[in-house]
């Protein structure tokens, strides 16, 4: 009686283990009610790079600095720019000055255009009396076309000499512009993630610095099949899991969902049926204490 008692409650345990185990190895289905899908943690990001080629004399944040909105986070050696920058404004001053001095010679030519014309004037009244030569009328005549052909040479000389200054100014903006990009200022708040360079290489135009992300605006972004995606609507509540952080939900809002389905989850294999598309929906995360990290994978549960 006793052997058949202990194998009773043996056979028991073993039955319970099973179970147990089979509750945690087999997979479990969600509620009814409810749906839910895999995503990926994103944020805010920005990548910091240079509009112009030159050598960096300054990286005043590393990786995992944070860095707030406006400050001053890269310096270029700048020693080409401002010698560029002076440059073009002495230029600028020459150019401004070459439209005073063709003002100053049309003034000129004008009063000698008033003399010339008086003398041939009165030149041409001595010849009708025989009192001139034509030879002093034809000198009067050579004069008075001189200074007219001067007016038109000056007048011509600040025409250009106007462009001249337009063009300097010009490259004073483009020199100015490029001695301000030699100063690389954050444009939003947030974490330095990605520190590309240091001080003394070279950096391209375009090329990244920084990355700086904003982990204050984050979401997990997820693609919902379009057999359910109907059931989801702006302003919706989901739950947010992430695999890294165990025992931890976070609430989270629906403020995005694609108008236009993308790559397919399954493809079409017989003919007449559709490939089942997928949108892609963003759920925004009211998490402050900084959990989260962009590319963690997340779990989005959204009630129909």
């Amino acid at each position: 009686m006793k052997k058949h008692l202990k194998r009773s409650v043996i056979l028991f345990v073993v039955v319970i283990v099973l179970a147990s185990a089979l509750f945690y190895i087999m997979p479990r289905k969600a509620p009814k009610g409810i749906f839910q899908t895999t995503g990926i943690i994103e944020a805010t990001e920005v990548n910091l790079a240079p509009k112009i080629s030159e050598r960096i004399k300054e990286i005043r944040f590393h990786e995992g600095d944070y860095v707030k909105e406006g400050e001053v986070v890269v310096v270029l050696d700048d020693r080409k720019e401002k010698a560029q920058y002076e440059q073009a404004q002495a230029d600028l001053e020459v150019a401004k000055a070459n439209v005073l001095t063709a003002d100053a010679n049309i003034e000129k030519v004008k009063v000698r255009i008033e003399d010339t014309k008086r003398d041939l004037g009165r030149y041409n009244r001595l010849l009708d009396k025989k009192l001139v030569a034509q030879n002093d009328v034809d000198k009067a005549q050579t004069a008075y076309d001189t200074a007219v052909a001067d007016l038109n040479g000056s007048v011509a000389q600040k025409t250009l000499s106007e462009a001249t200054v337009k063009q300097s100014e010009a490259a004073l903006v483009v020199a100015k512009t490029n001695l301000d990009d030699t100063v690389i200022y954050s444009s939003l708040s947030g974490m330095v993630v990605l520190r590309a360079f240091e001080p003394g290489e070279m950096s391209s135009n375009g090329t990244t610095i920084l990355t700086i992300v904003d982990l204050s605006d984050i979401w997990v972004r997820v693609d919902v099949e379009e057999t359910v995606v109907s059931k989801i609507k702006l302003g919706d509540i989901a739950q947010v899991r992430v695999d890294s952080l165990k025992g931890s939900e976070f609430k989270g809002r629906v403020t995005e969902i694609n108008s236009e389905g993308e790559f397919a989850t399954q493809r079409d294999v017989k003919r007449g049926r559709q490939d089942i598309k997928t949108f892609r929906v963003k759920v925004k995360i009211d998490e402050p204490k900084g959990l989260f990290k962009q590319g963690m994978t997340a779990t989005a549960v959204f009630g129909e």
